[in-house]
């Protein structure tokens, strides 16, 4: 692992991509503007990445000097060094079999995300979902374009191309709920459209029966990131005491084989999550040495761990 040291203001800083990780762990993304650095599949506004690997404040230094750091880790960035090959898209590299389906992928979203503006877009669906019923969501996620072909497209071109999650995310819990949504069902809060929650909306979505986290990210193998992060959702699901139903919905079997059958403790899928929702497992289900399929099946048992593919069988092949 790529270590770079440096010296800022007069202080040494020593970092590396997994610390950058860590200090990411608890953090909301914040919105692009010009440059990002891309952690994990997912891009980060550098300012933002840097301040919080380095605990400096962000008027301490540049967007420039974070992107020079940052690319000393080896990690993409908006602005590349001169020669770096991966600063190009090598379409050589895309089988021939491939490229018609990405390039009708490319134009349905460069159709979607150039209508608007993406935060604007989804801050709007957000406000008109709040309230709905389960008539009312089909109209609207046509209206919003949160169709089966956009959620397809954005999942394919993930796999080549950088960040998609807001989209993806946005569209497979918009497409969701009309088939989830029982009849005088209706949502009490805005919904958490974009990739990760904020203080105001505990959860993505809020029922007056339900309440649900969702997980579309693709696992690949080496998903300790991944594993770490559905397990967190399901013990901040499992603190819930308002009597709703709770529910994880993750992208493929994979998250669900790993929570039922996973032998490494609560300690180790909680060592990247806040000190708020340790001590919540702690005052509420007892020390973190607890088999994690140990309590998926006890203390975790009532949340309902749903497929996503099942739900959205038009683009399964896309997820798994």
């Amino acid at each position: 692992m790529t270590t770079h040291t440096f010296r800022h203001d007069g202080r040494t800083y020593s970092v590396n991509a997994e610390a950058v990780r860590v200090a990411l762990a608890d953090l909301v993304r914040e919105d692009l503007h010009e440059h990002w650095v891309e952690i994990d599949g997912a891009r980060w506004p550098v300012k933002q990445v840097f301040g919080a690997v380095t605990g400096l404040h962000r008027s301490a230094f540049t967007s420039h000097t974070a992107l020079r750091h940052l690319q000393a880790l080896k990690l993409p960035t908006s602005l590349r060094t001169k020669g770096d090959v991966h600063a190009r898209t090598n379409l050589s590299s895309v089988s021939s079999e491939v490229r018609p389906g990405l390039a009708a992928a490319f134009a349905t979203l460069l159709a979607f995300l150039g209508s608007a503006d993406l935060t604007g877009r989804i801050s709007d669906l957000e406000a008109r979902l709040n309230g709905v019923d389960r008539r009312a969501v089909s109209s609207l996620a046509e209206e919003a374009g949160m169709g089966s072909e956009l959620l397809r497209a954005a999942l394919l071109v993930r796999q080549h191309a950088g960040r998609l999650s807001d989209v993806i995310h946005a569209a497979a819990i918009t497409l969701v709920l009309p088939k989830i949504l029982e009849d005088g069902e209706r949502v009490v809060r805005r919904p958490s459209l974009a990739a990760g929650n904020d203080l105001s909306r505990p959860y993505d979505l809020e029922t007056d029966r339900r309440i649900a986290e969702f997980k579309v990210s693709v696992w690949k193998g080496a998903d300790a990131m991944r594993k770490r992060g559905v397990f967190a959702d399901l013990v901040h699901l499992a603190l819930d005491t308002s009597g709703r139903r709770p529910q994880l919905y993750v992208a493929g079997p994979p998250a669900i084989h790993f929570l039922r059958g996973a032998r490494g403790t609560a300690e180790w899928g909680l060592n990247r999550s806040s000190p708020r929702l340790r001590q919540g497992f702690e005052e509420r289900f007892g020390p973190l040495d607890v088999p994690i399929r140990d309590f998926t099946a006890g203390p975790a048992g009532r949340v309902e761990l749903i497929d996503l593919t099942v739900l959205l069988p038009e683009v399964a092949a896309a997820i798994i």
